[in-house]
């Protein structure tokens, strides 16, 4: 025992001689001691209203930090490296004493096991040492280096009341203050070595191993499954948002009752309505209505407030309204006069991002047919971001008819082109009007069919034509454009006022507008196309298009001839068998080889002796016979005309359909507005092609696969392809059949 009393004696002088050591370097910054009591040393700052509280030092196995303990520079402390002082430390956790145990005399000690020491544990009572059990060794080793925790100050809270109950290191003075210094920066925060006899080398070593950090690519590694079901959830709702959320474009009109919308015109509101994902509006005036005093005139503007709808009660025009008044093919008569309207297919009603406007024109000819395949179709508008136009226009008598007495019954006199000035007047519209249904107006193409390509191609000669649109595509038109002076057409009507029981103008205006139509002349009407008759005069067919000197000032050759040319651009087209026709095809049940030659004898190529010419051109079947008429009546013209021109591409269409097996003259049309219905493989790529070639055009005002084609031909059929002429083509016009026969309208 005196043995034991001695070495604690000694230990005691050498922890008072380690507290002078370091009550001498602190100086003035440590408090004045009072008394030593038991071994403990009393600050007079830790007397408190008479009470003694327990001096605030470092305890074994503690944490040295900045401002609270006092600092110590003994020599077998530890010092944490310069990377220690770059990471990023929760804490470091306490170690837990032991219970404070009574020994017998008049001093009192604690002592803690120091984890880092490799020693064995000395038990106080016993005296002997015993060792220290492989599990606390692995969690002491553990404990060495900072433990990261979600929760630190929690953590922290819980291990100083522990050891509060446990060991009884410190006061609830000292706990409180052990709190507040947890919210320091843990940079500043010093590893202590816990026992002063360990060895210099071992404190050294670690002195000189830095704690390893994990880098981020191991946190990435480590929580890869959970950021990757995180982005597979984000994905997740992206794709659920996109596809049953409807994206609205900005600045785009709302939807009212959920298939209404509204825009505004320059003649008040109109309402339209959602049909097949695009907005249709139906029936929309354009002009004021052509009848009475308004009949036989060039159409005349919606300029006054007098002339449009209550401006606070939108017009309702969600159905389609009547055509213009005209004759069918099949002779029955139908329409109204008062039909000056279009219709608009949009997309979307916005402002900002207009789209490119196609204005459609179509006819089977200058006195009926019309719209025929050009109506606008609102998948088409929605899948290729375009925006459709289909004005009704005058046709026959109503639209076309220049007399003398009409001349002279206005102020600057002219008659005839009424049609026209009601597709002029259209388009002035939609420069003025289509930015609120979302469309462009400095992108408008005019798009003509048959007839409707005829009147398209005169009014891209027109003076001024750039104002009211950028671009025109005409498929399968007539090549014979008005070449005659007004006085020279008035002299060939005359006789329509006779067979109409007129003499005046007023008569013309009061007359039944029924009676005016159908009262036309069998001369005037258009025939079914077929071969030249032995009895057909070219040269006396009846024109409707005419030269008034008010729209079309000269003939269309010499503007396109000219060094100018087109004020606008230009194409061109027409499919391998255009003049194909039903009642063609039903003349006989079947054609036969033979019936086939014998109504080539008949026409006037037999007449001509041209008969086994033609034979070895073309086979003797129905599809042979149609593309001998094609190419005589409409293909050929037109690539004669094309040649003359200035920069203009020209079209044929070769893919066959249907049961005939023809390029029928509604092929490209029925392509390009998504009403071709592909049975083959070979027709699917046609449709792509013609698609492509049709809407490259109208967004860029180029024609694909090549910009500059130098009069060469596109052949259209699964692909798009380039040829130096086309069959058959110089024969006929080296015989004089082309363009002598061609088709007026």
């Amino acid at each position: 025992m005196e043995t034991t009393e001695k070495s604690d004696d000694k230990k005691i002088i050498e922890l008072e001689e380690r507290e002078k050591i370091l009550n001498s370097e602190n100086k003035s910054s440590s408090p004045p001691i009072l008394e030593i009591e038991n071994g403990i040393k009393l600050n007079k700052t830790d007397i408190k209203e008479g009470r003694e509280v327990q001096p605030k030092k470092i305890p074994i196995g503690g944490i040295q930090m900045p401002g609270f303990f006092t600092r110590s520079k003994s020599k077998e402390r530890c010092k944490d490296t310069e990377n220690d002082q770059n990471s990023e430390t929760e804490g470091v956790e306490l170690l837990q004493a032991k219970e404070e145990e009574e020994v017998k005399g008049p001093q009192t000690r604690i002592k803690l096991p120091n984890p880092f020491r490799k020693s064995k544990l000395i038990n106080e009572d016993e005296g002997e040492k015993t060792p220290e059990p492989k599990e606390k060794k692995k969690l002491l080793n553990t404990i060495r280096l900072p433990l990261v925790s979600v929760f630190p100050r929690k953590k922290k809270e819980d291990q100083i009341s522990n050891q509060s109950a446990k060991a009884g290191l410190a006061s609830i003075e000292t706990l409180d203050e052990t709190d507040k210094s947890a919210d320091r920066k843990e940079d500043d925060l010093k590893n202590v070595c816990l026992d002063v006899n360990i060895d210099q080398e071992k404190c050294e070593l670690e002195k000189q191993q830095p704690v390893e950090q994990p880098s981020w690519k191991h946190k990435v590694r480590a929580y890869r499954i959970i950021i990757s079901a995180f982005l597979v959830l984000i994905m997740f709702i992206i794709i659920i948002v996109t596809v049953t959320l409807p994206i609205a474009p900005e600045h785009s009109v709302a939807i009212r009752d959920g298939r209404f919308v509204e825009t505004i015109t320059s003649c008040g509101k109109v309402e339209g309505v959602l049909e097949d994902g695009a907005v249709a509006f139906r029936g929309i005036p354009y002009a004021r209505p052509p009848i009475g005093e308004l009949r036989f005139k060039a159409a005349h503007p919606l300029n006054s407030i007098s002339y449009c709808w209550n401006n606070t009660t939108p017009l309702l025009t969600h159905n389609a309204t009547d055509y213009c008044l005209q004759i069918y093919s099949n002779g029955t008569t139908a329409g109204t006069e008062d039909c000056l309207t279009l219709d608009v297919v949009t997309p979307y009603v916005r402002y900002d991002t207009p789209l490119p406007v196609v204005v459609l024109i179509g006819t089977e000819s200058l006195i009926g047919g019309s719209p025929g395949k050009m109506r606008p179709s609102a998948r088409y508008a929605r899948s290729r971001d375009v925006i459709f136009v289909r004005p009704n226009f005058r046709l026959g008598v109503l639209g076309f008819l220049a007399v003398s007495q009409l001349t002279q019954s206005v102020h600057l006199p002219t008659s005839g082109n009424y049609g026209l000035s009601d597709i002029v007047e259209a388009l002035r519209w939609v420069q003025y009007n289509i930015e609120h249904f979302g469309g462009d107006r400095k992108s408008v193409t005019l798009f003509g069919h048959r007839a409707g390509a005829t009147l398209v191609t005169a009014l891209s000669a027109m003076k001024g034509a750039e104002k009211l649109f950028k671009q025109a595509w005409a498929t399968s038109g007539g090549a014979i454009y008005p070449g005659k002076t007004l006085v020279e057409y008035e002299m060939e009507n005359k006789n329509y006022m006779p067979s109409i029981q007129c003499e005046t103008a007023q008569c013309l205006l009061d007359a039944d507008a029924d009676m005016l139509v159908s009262s036309v002349i069998d001369t005037w009407r258009k025939p079914q196309p077929d071969l030249p008759s032995r009895l057909e005069e070219p040269d006396k067919r009846h024109e409707w298009l005419v030269l008034d000197g008010n729209i079309l000032k000269e003939h269309p050759g010499k503007v396109w001839a000219s060094e100018e040319g087109f004020p606008v651009k230009l194409v061109l087209g027409t499919t391998a068998h255009a003049a194909a026709s039903e009642t063609l095809y039903l003349k006989y049940k079947s054609w036969s080889e033979d019936l086939v030659q014998q109504h080539i004898k008949e026409s006037k190529l037999g007449q001509l002796n041209m008969v086994d010419e033609i034979l070895k051109l073309y086979p003797s079947t129905y599809q042979g016979l149609s593309a001998m008429i094609s190419d005589i009546r409409i293909v050929c013209p037109l690539l004669a005309v094309s040649t003359q021109m200035r920069n203009v591409p020209f079209y044929v269409v070769t893919q066959n359909r249907g049961e005939l097996n023809v390029a029928d003259v509604d092929s490209d049309v029925d392509a390009i507005l998504g009403r071709y219905e592909p049975k083959t493989a070979e027709q699917k790529r046609y449709v792509s092609a013609m698609q492509q070639l049709f809407y490259y055009y109208v967004w860029h005002g180029k024609i694909q696969p090549v910009e500059h084609i130098n009069n060469k031909i596109l052949i259209v059929e699964q692909d798009v392809l380039l040829a130096a002429n086309y069959t058959h083509c110089d024969y006929w016009i080296t015989k004089d059949i082309v363009p002598r026969y061609a088709q007026l309208d």
